[in-house]
């Protein structure tokens, strides 16, 4: 999961530079885009998704956004514990309703703020695929069992901060291409298991598993976003 805190530093790296971008620009608050003011029909790709959003723009300052996004991976893999192999598969999905307000403080920079409905899900799924030898004593992969880890976050409303670039292209700045960083707070997790077989004590909350897997996970509460999008103004 080091990739969570590297993205995550990225993340805040490039919303420092847009601020810094915008101090350098001495650009007033009080610009004035022209034709800001309309309602625009977008999609966008994130580490959070592919999707579509609306964004309607009251005037050059404010803009209210909704939208959906959603990405699923598979992944196959196998590994070894205590000398028996297993399959495993591994399925990863993220996305959900977004609900924005942005302001832009110059002609092309702006800061967003509000929650997203979050459908976040990792399942990891797997089975024991050899026998386990210990001495003359041969127990079979059937009878050590299969498990399913389910880790959701904390939060089914996530709280979001980004910052981004908006650049207005055509004669009525009918086209706005915009690339944007942020940051949703996902909360604590929460790690459900289930086993069978040899493997049942582990879902057991006697033995407190997964209790411990999530106090291993309880750093990962934030979780970066990088977006690209593309929107035209509809009127």
């Amino acid at each position: 999961m080091n990739w969570i805190k590297h993205l995550s530093f990225l993340v805040l790296c490039l919303g420092f530079s847009f601020l810094t971008l915008a101090q350098d620009e001495n650009v007033s608050s009080n610009y004035r885009a022209p034709q800001a003011k309309g309602l625009y029909l977008g999609g966008q790709v994130s580490t959070n998704g592919f999707g579509g959003n609306l964004r309607y723009a009251f005037n050059d300052n404010f803009s209210v956004r909704t939208g959906y996004e959603t990405l699923s991976l598979s992944v196959d893999f196998d590994f070894d514990e205590n000398d028996i192999a297993y399959d495993a598969t591994m399925d990863f999905k993220t996305g959900g309703i977004l609900a924005l307000v942005d302001f832009n403080y110059t002609k092309n920079l702006y800061i967003s703020v509000g929650a997203i409905l979050n459908s976040f899900n990792t399942e990891v799924e797997g089975f024991a695929v050899s026998d386990y030898e210990y001495g003359d004593i041969v127990i079979p992969s059937e009878a050590i069992g299969d498990f399913v880890f389910t880790a959701k976050p904390g939060l089914s409303v996530s709280p979001y901060a980004g910052a981004g670039y908006r650049a207005f292209w055509g004669k009525r700045d009918g086209i706005v291409f915009n690339f944007e960083t942020g940051l949703y707070y996902m909360g604590p997790p929460d790690i459900e298991i289930e086993a069978t077989g040899l493997l049942s004590p582990t879902a057991d909350p006697a033995f407190g598993q997964a209790e411990y897997l999530e106090y291993q996970f309880d750093a990962y509460k934030i979780y970066p976003v990088v977006k690209i999008g593309l929107a035209v103004k509809l009127f």
